[in-house]
C-alpha cells in the first residue's frame, strides 16, 4: 500500500515538476531571424557611435605616442597603465557597435559546445531540477531587470562625465599657464573618452531594453509555449509509461483474480497462505507497474526521467528504514496472525464488534445495531485485542422495539439503536437518548424476553392463626384470575405469594408473578394489579389491613 501511494503521489508530482524542466531540458530553439531592413532609429545609433569610437582611438593613438617619447620610468608605468584602460575602453565601444548593428552577442557567436560532465555534476542537476526550471522560467525578467540597472550605472556616470567636461571647458577658458592648460586638455581628452563610452553604453543598453519589451512574450504565451515543449520532449513519454504501468497493475490483478476462482489453496478464505499470497500479489503488482515505466524510460532513452525515476525508488528506500518496524506489524495483522484476528470479536469505542476482515482496511460489524458496520485503518487496529466469541454470546443486550428498564430508572421501548447512540420512548411520548457506550454503562434490562413483578402486602397480626395456611392460597388464586382475565393465561407463567417477615404493624407477603414480555409494557399496571387483587380479597373475607401504629406505654 505504501508503495502504491508513494507511486500515486510521485505521478501527481512530476505534473508540475516538468513544467519547471521543460525549458532545461528541452532543446533550445533558434532565434528567429532579424526583420528585412534597419530601423532608422538603428541607423542614428549607429552614427553617433562613429565619432565616440574615432576620438577613442585618437585618445589611445595619443598616449601610445607618449608612452613611447618618455624617459622617465615612472611616468612608463603610469601612461601604461591609462593606454591599457583606454584599450579596452575602444574594443568595448567596437564591441557596442557590432552588437548593435548585428543585433547578435559576440559571446553567443563564441560560446562553446558542451562538454562532458561527471557523475557528480549530473547528479547535481538532477537533485536540483526545480530550482533549474525556475532560474530557467525566470531568466527573461532578470536579464530586463539587469539591463535596467546597467542602464541606470552608465546613465549616472555619463551625467558625471558631462559636468566633469563643463568644469573642464571654464578652467580651460580662464587658465593663463600653458602647462596648466596642456594638463587641462589631457585631463579634457580622458573625460571626453569616458562620456564617449557612456553614451554608448547608455545607447545600447537603451536600444536592447527597447527590443526586449517588444519581442518579450506574454504571460500566456509563456506558459503556453512550456508546455508545449514540455510535451514536445518528456510529456509524451510520460503518457506511455503511465498507460503502461496501469496496464501492467490491471493486467497482474485481474489474471490474480481469475486464479483465485480456481485456487484450491482460496478456498479457505481465512487461510495464512491465502493472505500471504494476497498480499505479494499486491505488492508484485506495484513494483512490476514502476518497472514497466522506467523500462519505457529506458527504450526511449530519456535518461533524465530515468534518473529521476530511479532517485525517487533510492528515496522510498531510504525513508522506509525508519518505518520497517511499523510496516512489519501492519503485515502481521494483514495476515491475521496479528493481535487482532478475522472472526473474533473485540470490543471498540465500548461497543462489541466482529472482525469481518483485516486488511489495509479492517471491516467490523455488529449485527444487533442498525447501520453497524466500521472501517478502520490497519495502523489504529493494531492497538486492540480481540478473542474468540462463544456462539450464545450476545452482540448487543437490546433490539430495536425491546422495553427495557435501566439502572438511573429509566422504563421505556427502544426505538432506535446505532453505533453512535441508542433512543428510548417513554412512557407519555418523550424520548431519552443515550451515547450507544453510555447506554451500556446503564445496565439495562430488557424486559421483552421475561420479567418478574414483585410487590409486599401486609394483613393484622389478628389473623396469624390462618396466615400460613388460608392466606398464601387465597391471595395466589385471586391475583391468578385478576391477571388471567386481563392479559390471558398464556402471558403469566407464574405467580407465588409467600411469607415474607413479620413487621412492625402487620404480616408482610411477597408476591412473585412471571410474565412473558408480551405484556412488558404494561409492567407498572401489572403491579397495581396485584395490589388490587389483595385488597378485594381482604374485603371478601373481612381481613384488617393494618396500617403504620404507634403504642406509647406510660411508666409506673
Amino acid at each position: 500500500m505504501l508503495a502504491r501511494i508513494g507511486f500515486m503521489k510521485f505521478l501527481l508530482f512530476l505534473g508540475p515538476l516538468w513544467l519547471l524542466l521543460a525549458p532545461l531540458v528541452s532543446a533550445q530553439e533558434g532565434d528567429s531571424a532579424p526583420v528585412a531592413g534597419e530601423k532608422a532609429d538603428q541607423i542614428e545609433l549607429l552614427r553617433a557611435l562613429v565619432p565616440a569610437l574615432e576620438e577613442a582611438e585618437k585618445y589611445l593613438a595619443d598616449l601610445r605616442s607618449k608612452l613611447e617619447g618618455t624617459e622617465s620610468a615612472g611616468d612608463k608605468v603610469e601612461l601604461a597603465k591609462q593606454v591599457e584602460v583606454q584599450r579596452e575602453r575602444v574594443a568595448q565601444l567596437r564591441m557596442n557597435f557590432r552588437t548593435l548593428a548585428t543585433g547578435v552577442e559576440d559571446d553567443r557567436y563564441f560560446s562553446k559546445s558542451e562538454e562532458p560532465v561527471t557523475w557528480q555534476e549530473n547528479l547535481e542537476d538532477l537533485i536540483a531540477p526545480l530550482s533549474s526550471g525556475m532560474r530557467e522560467l525566470t531568466s527573461g525578467p532578470r536579464e530586463m531587470e539587469e539591463l535596467r540597472e546597467e542602464l541606470e550605472v552608465w546613465g549616472e556616470r555619463q551625467q558625471l562625465s558631462k559636468f566633469a567636461l563643463k568644469r573642464l571647458d571654464l578652467l580651460i577658458t580662464v587658465a593663463e599657464s600653458e602647462m596648466i592648460k596642456e594638463e587641462l586638455n589631457e585631463t579634457r581628452k580622458l573625460w571626453v573618452s569616458r562620456n564617449a563610452e557612456a553614451e554608448s553604453r547608455v545607447q545600447v543598453f537603451t536600444q536592447q531594453l527597447k527590443e526586449r519589451e517588444e519581442n518579450s512574450p506574454s504571460t500566456w504565451e509563456l506558459v503556453s509555449g512550456s508546455i508545449a515543449k514540455f510535451w514536445r520532449s518528456k510529456g509524451l513519454n510520460m503518457v506511455i509509461a503511465i498507460l503502461a504501468a496501469v496496464f501492467v497493475f490491471v493486467l497482474i490483478k485481474k489474471g490474480y483474480e481469475q486464479f483465485k476462482k480456481i485456487s484450491p489453496m482460496h478456498r479457505k478464505k481465512t487461510g495464512f497462505a491465502t493472505r500471504g499470497a494476497d498480499l505479494f500479489i499486491g505488492g508484485l503488482a506495484v513494483i512490476l507497474a514502476f518497472a514497466s515505466a522506467v523500462v519505457v524510460f529506458y527504450l526511449r532513452g530519456d535518461w533524465l526521467l530515468l534518473a529521476l525515476s530511479v532517485i525517487f525508488i533510492v528515496g522510498i528506500l531510504w525513508a522506509s528504514k525508519q518505518t520497517i518496524p511499523l510496516y512489519i506489524d501492519q503485515i502481521k495483522m494483514i495476515l491475521n496472525i496479528g493481535s487482532v484476528r478475522q472472526g473474533e470479536r473485540l470490543v471498540y469505542g465500548g461497543i462489541p464488534w466482529k472482525v469481518d476482515k483485516m486488511n489495509f482496511f479492517c471491516e467490523f460489524s455488529n449485527p444487533e445495531l442498525s447501520g453497524g458496520n466500521l472501517r478502520l485503518p490497519v495502523r489504529e487496529v493494531m492497538a486492540l485485542r480481540s478473542r474468540e466469541a462463544d456462539p450464545k454470546e450476545p452482540w448487543f443486550p437490546t433490539n430495536c422495539d425491546d422495553w427495557v428498564r435501566l439502572s438511573d430508572e429509566t422504563y421505556g421501548k427502544v426505538v432506535q439503536q446505532t453505533p453512535e447512540q441508542v433512543v428510548v420512548l417513554r412512557l407519555g411520548g418523550s424520548r431519552k437518548t443515550y451515547p450507544t457506550s453510555l447506554f451500556l454503562e446503564e445496565n439495562p434490562e430488557n424486559l421483552s424476553h421475561g420479567f418478574r413483578v414483585s410487590t409486599i402486602f401486609g394483613i393484622d397480626y389478628g389473623l396469624q392463626s390462618v396466615s400460613m395456611t388460608e392466606v398464601p392460597d387465597a391471595f395466589r388464586i385471586r391475583i391468578e384470575e385478576e391477571l388471567y382475565k386481563k392479559f390471558g393465561q398464556e402471558n403469566v407463567r407464574s405467580v407465588k405469594v409467600e411469607f415474607a417477615n413479620a413487621g412492625t404493624s402487620a404480616l408482610d407477603y411477597e408476591v412473585m408473578a412471571d410474565f412473558s414480555g408480551e405484556v412488558a409494557s404494561r409492567v407498572n399496571v401489572l403491579n397495581r394489579l396485584i395490589q388490587k387483587s389483595c385488597v378485594m380479597v381482604c374485603n371478601e373475607r373481612g381481613w384488617d389491613i393494618p396500617f403504620t401504629q404507634l403504642t406509647i406505654h406510660q411508666a409506673k
